[in-house]
């Protein structure tokens, strides 16, 4: 049993040696580049270090309900300015930063067919920047905000489904895109104004029959989140459902006329 053991592990070793002499090669003979400007990345970052640090850098501040970026010495345990008279099923939001210049632009061009290794390389910047608030958030599982089948149908990727996804696994955890759907076909949220997103929103969203939620803890990922009321209604749907508890997670906070006006359909 020890000598198979220690053969396997002796295997393990060899195989990985391999793997990575064969990605070394690999990144030799065709230099990894930023999915953002074209410019030298380390392999399996996506960004180069000036586009990263553009994009990872972080608000100084942000609410600690909403993740709205907030002034120096201003409690926000019970809310900010942005979000202290609204009533969230979910329990808090946590963001990369705010939706503007470096971060919004990448986003932007996560949006393309061919924008799921951008989205993808964002999202590890959350975690790296989240890591240490994520260990300890007691979620069971991770799942996207959907969209309506008849977008999908029209557009290949989903933002939200790649953020999910690579969030479970960077933190090895249960990806769950089943347990909510969209049925209602709603208007682009960024087309409307903030009082007519949380109208639209309702009923939008559904936990398929016989799918149980008792007790679960959920993290419930977008890209973008503006006024919250898609987050909102899906997470109401969830905590109806049975749910414990939602937590948001977005690549972006969008505030003020920028933010409402060219927020993703799902913010």
């Amino acid at each position: 049993m020890l000598r198979a053991l220690g053969d396997r592990h002796v295997w393990e070793v060899l195989r990985r040696g391999s793997a990575l002499a064969v990605a070394t090669g690999w990144d030799f003979l065709f230099p990894p580049s930023c999915l953002m400007c074209g410019a030298h990345a380390a392999s399996g970052t996506g960004l180069c270090d000036v586009c990263r640090s553009e994009v990872t850098n972080p608000v100084k501040r942000m609410c600690q309900r909403c993740a709205a970026p907030v002034g120096p010495n201003l409690s926000t345990a019970a809310g900010c300015l942005y979000c202290r008279d609204e009533r969230f099923a979910f329990r808090r939001v946590l963001a990369l930063g705010s939706y503007e210049e470096a971060l919004r632009r990448a986003i932007l061009s996560g949006k393309t067919t061919q924008g799921a290794p951008v989205i993808s390389a964002l999202t590890d910047a959350f975690v790296d920047h989240w890591l240490s608030q994520l260990l300890v958030e007691p979620f069971d599982a991770i799942l996207p905000v959907p969209h309506h089948w008849q977008r999908r149908f029209w557009q290949l990727h989903a933002a939200s489904e790649t953020i999910a996804e690579r969030l479970a696994t960077r933190l090895r955890r249960r990806y769950a895109p089943h347990i909510l759907l969209k049925p209602k076909a709603t208007p682009r949220q960024s087309a409307s104004v903030p009082s007519q997103r949380r109208r639209q929103q309702r009923g939008a969203f559904a936990v398929p029959d016989g799918c149980r939620l008792d007790g679960l803890r959920l993290l419930l990922a977008d890209d973008v989140l503006t006024t919250g009321a898609t987050a909102h209604a899906a997470a109401q749907t969830l905590v109806a459902a049975g749910a414990a508890d939602v937590l948001v997670v977005v690549l972006a906070r969008g505030i003020g006329r920028r933010g409402e006006r060219e927020a993703t359909p799902a913010s």
